[in-house]
Formats: C-alpha cells, structure tokens, sequence
C-alpha cells in the first residue's frame, strides 16, 4: 500500500511519461535481488565466522563499495538500453541512475537489516527480507519517480 502511494504522488510522471512504467519492476527486482543476496552473504559470513559484528562498519562499507560497483555496471546497461529503446536519453539518465541507487541502497539494507536483528536478540534468517523488501521498494520508487522528475522536466511539464 505504501507503494501504490508513492506511485500515486507521481501520478503526473506516469501520465506524461508512460514509459516510465516500464521500468518500475526491473528497478525494484534488482534492488530486491541484490538486498536478499546482501543479507545471505551477510548471514553465511557471521554463520562461518568471516563477518566479525565488531567490525561491522568495515564489512558492511566493503559490501556497499562492491555494489556501487555491480551498480554502476547495471547503470550503463539498463539505462542504455533505455535510452535506445524508448530514444529519450533523460529517460536512460533517470533508469539508470535509479538502477545504480536502488542497488547500492539494496546492498546496504541487506547487510544493515540482519546486523540490526542480531544486536536486538532477533533471528535475522526470518526476520530480514520483508523488513529490507519493504523499505527497499518504497525507496526505490522514490528515487526512480524523483530521478524521472529531475532528468525529464520538460516532458512532464515542468
């Protein structure tokens, strides 16, 4: 529900950009994609030992800078692609900018998310995913809408 309203409070975006559209799933599956992957490594990595909770800030940066790599990779790929196919290369600047904030911000809550539950006494295994698929989809909505806005104001209008 709270998606519909972010999507809802952008409503003027989709009507004048309805390629817009589009993309919305494929911006959040890969959010939600590397945020389930993040919290596993993150999972597995305490389980065996190689992710000391003492020095989390350490481990989770690594992981962060890992994904603002893979993010920018993804950046070039969807927002080409977008650009081409839709020939509106703002459209391709706010796809791919959204794909690269929406990987990095997926990343980031997958290590954060299950590192929260442990200091709260929480099995992070359960407990992880819909906390970091929640969050994760309302942001990157946010960040797409916001990107379409900024990149693409002659079109809607503004």
């Amino acid at each position: 529900m709270l998606a519909g309203a972010v999507i809802q409070a952008f409503e003027e975006v989709l009507e004048a950009v309805v390629a817009t559209a589009l993309f919305i799933p494929v911006i959040m599956d890969m959010g939600g994609n590397v945020g389930t992957q993040s919290s596993t490594i993150f999972t597995r990595g305490v389980v065996l030992g190689h992710i000391n909770l003492k020095y989390f800030i350490r481990h989770w940066g690594k992981e962060i800078l890992n994904g603002a790599g893979m993010g920018l990779i993804f950046e070039l790929i969807g927002g080409g692609f977008a650009a081409l196919w839709q020939g509106l290369p703002e459209l391709g600047l706010a796809v791919g900018v959204s794909m690269l904030l929406t990987i990095i911000l997926g990343i980031a809550l997958g290590f954060l998310v299950p590192f929260i539950l442990i200091k709260l006494g929480f099995d992070q295994t359960a407990g992880a995913d819909p906390f970091i698929t929640t969050v994760k989809d309302m942001s990157s909505l946010l960040i797409y809408f916001s990107s379409a806005s900024l990149f693409l104001p002659h079109v809607i209008g503004g």
